[in-house]
């Protein structure tokens, strides 16, 4: 009669490894849940209410300026860093910065005007 032999040990480590893979196949076919999806975050309503609320206390011309600058900065520095198309109506970036240092400059224009004209009184 012959003993049972135990068996090597590649065998049963490639056993457990089936059993694994049957155990992780199994867990993918249940039915997931399907997560809700996510809920907007209406930021621009608070930057716009915020914007307004600026203008009305300091100046529209100022904020118009302040903004103008802001963006022929960020403008800019894309063309710097490559952009040659812009998504803006006008299209072509340089365009776009002459715009924004048109508006920029009448917006401190006119609230160095105003600002004159009170100290005037």
């Amino acid at each position: 009669m012959s003993e049972p032999t135990a068996e090597p040990p590649a065998l049963a480590a490639a056993r457990e490894a089936r059993a694994a893979q049957a155990a992780l196949a199994a867990e993918s076919e249940r039915v997931q849940p399907i997560p809700p999806p996510p809920i907007p975050d209406p930021l621009r309503f608070c930057v716009w209410t915020t914007v307004a609320l600026l203008a009305w206390i300091v100046s529209p011309a100022l904020v118009a300026a302040l903004f103008g600058f802001a963006g022929l900065r960020a403008y800019a520095r894309a063309w710097r860093a490559g952009l040659r198309k812009s998504d803006c109506i006008l299209r072509d970036p340089r365009l776009v910065m002459l715009y924004l240092g048109l508006v920029g400059v009448a917006g401190l224009g006119w609230t160095v005007w105003r600002v004159v004209g009170w100290l005037g009184r």
